[in-house]
């Protein structure tokens, strides 16, 4: 897979030497407690080393098949600021899951989670099809509801049927593009 570029940011293929990196961005940010752990998410507690491997297994960082999923670093300026992935496609509606955290908050704020979302949403569009994208943030996570809603993207009350929320509240947001 080749790099994609954004305005601003570079989705540079994830590795599997980027994997720990990615779940130390995750489980030990200055931001982690704004998405996952105690003390306002014991409904989603932050994942020992061998959840997250289970999670994001050996797909999400090759190329054998680009339906099932991929992640991506998020890089400005060849600075590594966070991670942005895609799950499987359903090939049914041509719809996706999108996940994405930065690796600080220093990053927050500056627009580069957008440029992310847009980039891989585009990329995803041209190169795989896909129409839909769904982003799944609990609704205690207001900056990431502002930030998704600054992507196009808007709460539903339509679900895959293989959807599994990470949290009680979760607000299923989606984004359609129109080919």
């Amino acid at each position: 897979m080749t790099i994609i570029k954004g305005s601003e940011v570079i989705l540079r293929p994830a590795t599997p030497n980027d994997c720990r990196q990615i779940y130390e961005w995750l489980t030990q940010s200055d931001i982690t407690s704004k998405m996952i752990g105690p003390p306002d998410f014991i409904d989603n507690p932050i994942p020992t080393w061998e959840d997250f491997i289970n999670d994001y297994n050996s797909h999400f960082f090759d190329d054998i098949d680009p339906d099932n999923g991929r992640s991506f670093i998020i890089e400005v300026s060849d600075f590594q600021l966070g991670h942005i992935n895609y799950n499987e496609i359903d090939r049914r509606t041509d719809s996706v899951e999108l996940d994405i955290w930065l690796a600080s908050s220093d990053h927050c704020n500056k627009g580069y989670g957008t440029d992310a979302i847009n980039t891989l949403c585009k990329y995803l569009t041209s190169k795989l099809n896909c129409k839909a994208f769904i982003l799944a943030p609990s609704a205690r996570n207001k900056a990431a509801i502002r930030a998704y809603k600054k992507c196009g993207f808007e709460p539903t009350n339509e679900l895959q049927t293989s959807f599994i929320p990470d949290y009680h509240d979760t607000i299923v947001m989606v984004k359609r593009i129109q080919q």
